[in-house]
């Protein structure tokens, strides 16, 4: 009796351990976030104008969009290739809801900051169709803003001669 007991008792310690374990290796690297920041256009003018010496790259997307689904990767490779004090990212969906994005991103993580759009931001920028790309130079002026998709060979050049610049 004593030794299924003590049986049971490893067992139980093991599965808390174990259960433990899985716990801690889900806030890794790329995975979903929990809550989604709601930009409107007075919060999101407030970010490019704290970014000054730092170039801003926006992306409207959905997740719904074949096309920004195939634009992530390669905002993800620009994320891995210059630093957050370089470049600042935001993906900015213009889904209805929050649990879009969640869903989507439970499917598929990220490391890019995504954020949802109110209506506002993608009626001033004139988003018509998505993705669409918008990028700041370090002094906040816009220095494209065109929709569709581009791959890394074209955004790359443009970025580094962005982020170079004095």
């Amino acid at each position: 009796m004593t030794k299924t007991i003590m049986k049971f008792t490893l067992l139980c310690a093991l599965a808390l351990v174990l259960l433990g374990l899985g716990a801690a290796c889900s806030g890794s690297k790329g995975a979903p976030q929990e809550r989604f920041e709601s930009l409107d256009m007075p919060g999101l003018e407030k970010r490019i104008t704290e970014n000054k010496g730092k170039v801003t790259l926006i992306m409207f997307w959905a997740t719904w969009c074949p096309s920004c689904k195939t634009e992530l990767p390669v905002l993800e490779q620009l994320r891995a290739k210059y630093p957050k004090d370089k470049l600042d990212i935001l993906a900015m969906s213009v889904d209805d809801t929050e649990q879009a994005m969640r869903d989507f991103l439970q499917a598929r993580p990220t490391t890019l900051n995504v954020l949802l759009a109110k209506a506002d931001v993608s009626t001033e920028f004139g988003v018509r169709s998505i993705p669409t790309l918008v990028i700041f130079d370090g002094e906040g002026q816009v220095a494209f803003n065109s929709s569709g998709t581009y791959p890394i060979e074209m955004l790359d050049p443009v970025i580094g001669q962005l982020v170079k610049a004095p």
